[in-house]
């Protein structure tokens, strides 16, 4: 049937981990502005579009791909400039608390490299 096959997710490794991590991305982002402060409305945004992302390159789509090409520099600017704010008012590690805030934003840009480099090498598979 033409309308079951166009649900299908994608079933290549590399793509799969890359929807994962877009989720996690995506619900990182969204748990952090809900615990912290919901007038994060970049991040709020962002993140759903991390999770559009997610769902796009699970099923397979070409949308996923410039989602996920159009929001690699945004994500990473959002890195550098937190880590950057965090360091500055607080230090590396002046509390567990902070430390581990530190860790999450450079697991968060790991994360993000990693899924970038997933998609592009199975981009032709995006269809």
């Amino acid at each position: 049937m033409a309308g079951k096959a166009g649900l299908e997710r994608a079933h290549a490794p590399g793509l799969l981990v890359g929807s994962a991590i877009f989720f996690v991305l995506g619900v990182y982002g969204l748990v952090f502005s809900a615990l912290y402060d919901t007038g994060l409305i970049p991040l709020i945004v962002l993140s759903v579009l991390f999770l559009i992302t997610g769902v796009g390159v699970l099923l397979g789509r070409r949308f996923g791909l410039w989602l996920t090409l159009l929001l690699f520099p945004l994500g990473i600017v959002e890195i550098i400039a937190t880590l950057l704010y965090s360091v500055t008012l607080s230090g590396w590690y002046s509390t567990n608390t902070v430390a581990a805030f530190n860790a999450s934003l450079i697991s968060y840009a790991v994360g993000l490299i990693i899924s970038l480099l997933l998609v592009l090498d199975k981009r032709s598979q995006l269809k």
